[in-house]
């Protein structure tokens, strides 16, 4: 395998360029043969609510949701999930690798009116840097310099070939906002930015309101929408989120006109809907993995014997059929079989064993004596909450003592956070599996993972071997290793790779599945 070449990354980075050139891939392409439509609103019904709206605290699917619209960055990802710049023009990297230099475009306002320069990114990186959940991706930063209005050059304190990987990624996406707001504490920041629309109000749960941004400049190096990049163009002057957390709630607004498009639709309400002309159903392919993080800190699950234990008693298959309404695919890794990274010992790893003989023996070798397993998991994200349910009887089955905490995702997901509350939380990866390998590090490594390991070495040593790896072979090799570790210690618990289906009003266009729902270039007809 050949080695990654600067060229190759500043190739994928720059891939704006050669959009420009050969055009958007077929399938986006044929979407666009009917007229735009400037004007109207539309109405997205979410089953979650977003935690936030400061642009650097985001760090969920539903937050995602909402914060693309109004955020932009220096480099995001095409439809692929590869690089692609977007507020930056041009990326220079240096020959050993710890130099990144980006010229940024000229004549992008900010939504309140403001000129965005190299100072509002250097000091929105720092700030990304101070209160990110993902803030991980800049700890290898030395220092970030200003050398004109329209450039930003960021130094690393070591060679970093990944960096670029690292910060496309849109889970807490490393948005450019006016440096005045950069002084602000966590979840304090305003979400003005660059993008398509701007906030208009939000009422802290519930309902969140955008607007055409008038002023909005696109970037014209791409044909047209490529992700969450390309050339983003806002048809519509009013945008509005509305969470609904009951199914049937979603679905009878769609029916009555309150809604536009549904987020998730449960497979058999969308074959009905389906054969409803008024609608139309879309299914997304890959739409994020099931998986269950071990808190290795509480007990009983402090001991791996019990953690392996809980490994071998899971039926992955009966709880991704009920948990997914069979719009399911099992599959060990965190990463998808057709990706590049997919290990290939990925028969190894410990998976759908449902052997309650085997977890019992492994109990009563650990001297289990009965001592509750909390289980963590969100209400409004059906999928979640049947994957609990199905586990926590499983579990029970193999002679475990199990208790269920539903909650809210906004209470699960503060929760998750403390280590003294629970044993497992159940819940989803939506980006990293289709971005691949480089976007888990805070996940399931270093002082922030979600199992809350202290000491790992042989963890921490294969991350440092894939960030600085600059050949794939080598990049390949530390990423099994990190997968074959994390399911031996057992401190996450993949279940399995989830689809599932969304559905719009036949009056929506060019509407098209993705990662989020992109409200923009579409309209309605």
């Amino acid at each position: 395998m050949p080695n990654l070449t600067r060229r190759e990354i500043l190739a994928a980075a720059s891939a704006g360029i050669a959009a420009g050139a050969a055009g958007l891939p077929g399938n986006l392409a044929a979407q666009t043969a009917s007229q735009p439509k400037k004007g109207g609103s539309i109405t997205v019904a979410m089953s979650a609510a977003t935690e936030t709206v400061d642009p650097h605290f985001s760090r969920s699917q539903v937050a995602r949701n909402v914060l693309m619209h109004m955020c932009e960055t220096l480099v995001t990802i095409d439809e692929r999930g590869s690089p692609q710049l977007q507020l930056a023009e041009k990326l220079d990297v240096s020959p050993d690798w710890r130099s990144f230099t980006f010229a940024l475009r000229k004549g992008v306002p900010f939504h309140n009116g403001k000129e965005m320069t190299a100072e509002d990114a250097k000091r929105s990186l720092e700030r990304y840097a101070k209160v990110s959940p993902e803030r991980s991706r800049l700890a290898n930063v030395d220092r970030i310099t200003t050398p004109d209005k329209h450039t930003l050059v960021v130094e690393m304190k070591s060679a970093m070939p990944s960096w670029i990987e690292l910060i496309k990624s849109p889970a807490s996406p490393m948005t450019i906002i006016p440096a005045e707001e950069c002084d602000k504490e966590a979840n304090k920041a305003a979400p003005i930015s660059t993008g398509p629309f701007s906030f208009v109000d939000w009422d802290g749960v519930t309902r969140l309101r955008g607007r055409r941004f008038a002023d909005y400049a696109p970037n014209t190096a791409y044909p047209g929408r490529d992700g969450y990049g390309g050339r983003r163009t806002a048809h519509l002057d009013e945008i509005t989120f509305a969470v609904v957390s009951e199914a049937s709630g979603r679905i009878a607004g769609l029916q009555s006109g309150q809604f536009d498009i549904l987020d998730e639709v449960p497979v058999k309400a969308a074959a009905r809907l389906g054969q409803d002309s008024r609608f139309k159903i879309y299914e997304q392919s890959k739409r994020g993995i099931n998986i269950v993080p071990v808190n290795v800190q509480r007990s009983p699950t402090d001991k791996l014997l019990v953690r392996q234990a809980i490994q071998v008693a899971l039926d992955h298959e009966e709880i991704m059929t009920i948990a997914a309404e069979g719009a399911f695919e099992l599959n060990p890794s965190l990463v998808y079989k057709d990706s590049e990274f997919y290990p290939a010992k990925a028969g190894e790893l410990v998976y759908n064993r449902k052997d309650g003989a085997r977890a019992k023996a492994l109990l009563k070798e650990a001297g289990y004596g009965g001592e509750e397993l909390v289980i963590l998991t969100s209400g409004d994200l059906p999928s979640l909450q049947e994957v609990a349910v199905v586990m926590s009887e499983q579990l029970k089955a193999a002679g475990m003592k199990t208790r269920l905490d539903v909650l809210d995702w906004p209470g699960a997901n503060a929760r998750r956070n403390d280590p003294t509350t629970h044993n497992l939380f159940s819940t989803s990866y939506a980006i990293q599996p289709l971005l691949g390998p480089f976007q888990y590090q805070r996940l399931i490594s270093g002082s922030s993972n979600w199992s809350f390991y202290k000491d790992d070495q042989e963890m921490e040593s294969a991350w440092q071997r894939l960030l600085a790896a600059t050949s794939k072979e080598d990049q390949k090799t530390a990423w099994q290793d990190i997968e074959l570790r994390l399911n031996g210690q057992v401190h996450q618990i993949k279940m399995g790779d989830r689809n599932l289906k969304q559905a719009t009003k036949a009056s929506v266009t060019n509407f098209a599945p993705f990662d989020g729902i992109r409200l923009w270039d579409i309209w309605q007809a």
